[in-house]
């Protein structure tokens, strides 16, 4: 049976539905390596995701950090514009910087490129983002491991990401098969991923259906793109 957490009141006092829970404790679960999650926007996946990883990393100590990686659209500009690694991309950051706020964390104390130096020797900072861009050669453990943005991987990057990450991590994949920002749709890897990893033992597929931010933004949400 998968570990759960008991007691929502214990989750950041988050409201969480059947299906939220459900998705909380794969992630929580000893049982899964890997969880992927199709849902739509204001859903509340990354929510759900950053504030399990605070868990299993703070309480339950299995992990070392959260690693919080995106897939920046306009990658082939990011190296061209103006300051450091972190000036580069932390416009990418604000998914991460919203669900930390949703559970009244600290960014500035959470997320390790934003800590001063008091704040690290504390040991306070326990998230480290950055894009799949500079993932090239690096090794990936003892970390819960949140692909926010699946869908704007494509195959060739989703693949570069997976294959970094060791068994010691618990992995996270979050997106939607709807919601493609890439320009051929047809190059996103997040569904055959999905379906790759689909009927294996250590894996979990979740969906979230509820949308949080009211009928306006669910009612849209529910117009085909073109192709």
């Amino acid at each position: 049976m998968a570990k759960k957490i008991s007691d929502d009141n214990m989750f950041f006092g988050l409201d969480l539905t059947d299906e939220q829970r459900k998705f909380r404790d794969s992630i929580y679960s000893d049982e899964f390596d890997i969880v992927f999650c199709d849902a739509r926007s204001g859903t509340g996946k990354t929510t759900i995701a950053v504030a399990t990883a605070k868990l299993m990393v703070t309480n339950k100590k299995k992990y070392d950090k959260m690693v919080y990686l995106f897939s920046p659209t306009q990658e082939k500009e990011l190296g061209f514009l103006p300051g450091g690694l972190i000036e580069k991309e932390k416009n990418y950051y604000q998914p991460l910087i919203d669900a930390l706020l949703e559970i009244n964390e600290n960014p500035d104390q959470a997320i390790m490129q934003f800590c001063d130096p008091n704040v690290k020797k504390q040991g306070l900072g326990w998230a480290s983002a950055m894009s799949h861009t500079f993932l090239r050669g690096c090794n990936i453990k003892n970390s819960v491991v949140v692909i926010d943005e699946a869908q704007n991987y494509t195959s060739k990057q989703l693949k570069k990401v997976l294959t970094r990450i060791h068994d010691s991590c618990k992995i996270v994949v979050i997106g939607h098969h709807l919601q493609v920002d890439l320009i051929n749709k047809r190059h996103s890897g997040f569904i055959k991923y999905l379906e790759h990893f689909t009927g294996k033992e250590r894996c979990k597929i979740c969906k979230l259906t509820k949308n949080f931010r009211g009928w306006v933004a669910d009612w849209a949400d529910s117009l085909p793109e073109e192709d």
